[in-house]
Order: C-alpha cells, then structure tokens, then sequence
C-alpha cells in the first residue's frame, strides 16, 4: 500500500470528503487530489505532519510502521476516537479501561 492509498483510506474512514480535507488542511482540492494519486512521490515532512494531525494518526502510518490492519473494526473506532481526544479526555479513557480491567482481573481470581 503506497503512501496515496492511505491518505486516502484514512480520509475515507473518518468519513471526511476531499474538499474537508483540503479545508483543515489549508490546501486546495487539487493538492489534496495529488496526495492520493501518488502523483506526488516525495512528501515533505511537514506535508506528513499536517496529514497525521488532520487524519488522527501518526506519521508512521503512512510510512506503513504502523499498520493496524490485525485490529478489529472496533479496536480501530476505539484508536480514532481516542487519537481526536484531547489529553484528559485520554487519561479518563485509560482510567475507565483500567480500572475495568482490574474489576475484572479480580473477579477471576476469587
């Protein structure tokens, strides 16, 4: 999978269009039009980031280093939800899971 084909399978996902894209991005249709054409062939860091940010992912992602494609649909909702989230609404996740997970550990051990 090329750097093109998950720009635009992640845009796709967050259910954004093209012209959403190209407005959060500042960019025009056009620009973002080349970005998953793989008209482009190098993309500068900067280009990256901005698209790791307005896509909820990592720079990784795109490189393919992290690729969650042995997630389920809803281990993947979860990681985009929890990637749009601000930084207390993370912590309160991760507290709500662990504090689950403990409930749980400990229900299997009585």
């Amino acid at each position: 999978m090329t750097i093109a084909d998950r720009i635009r399978n992640r845009r796709i996902e967050l259910g954004l269009s093209v012209d959403e894209l190209a407005e959060r991005m500042q960019k025009n249709r056009a620009t973002v039009y080349r970005y998953e054409s793989s008209y482009i062939k190098t993309y500068s860091p900067d280009v990256i980031a901005a698209l790791a940010e307005v896509l909820q992912t990592t720079p990784a992602y795109f490189y393919g280093y992290d690729d969650f494609s042995d997630l389920s649909q809803d281990e993947k909702h979860l990681l985009t939800v929890y990637r749009g989230a601000n930084d207390q609404a993370k912590s309160d996740a991760i507290d709500l899971l662990e504090k689950h997970q403990r409930k749980k550990d400990s229900t299997h051990t009585a």
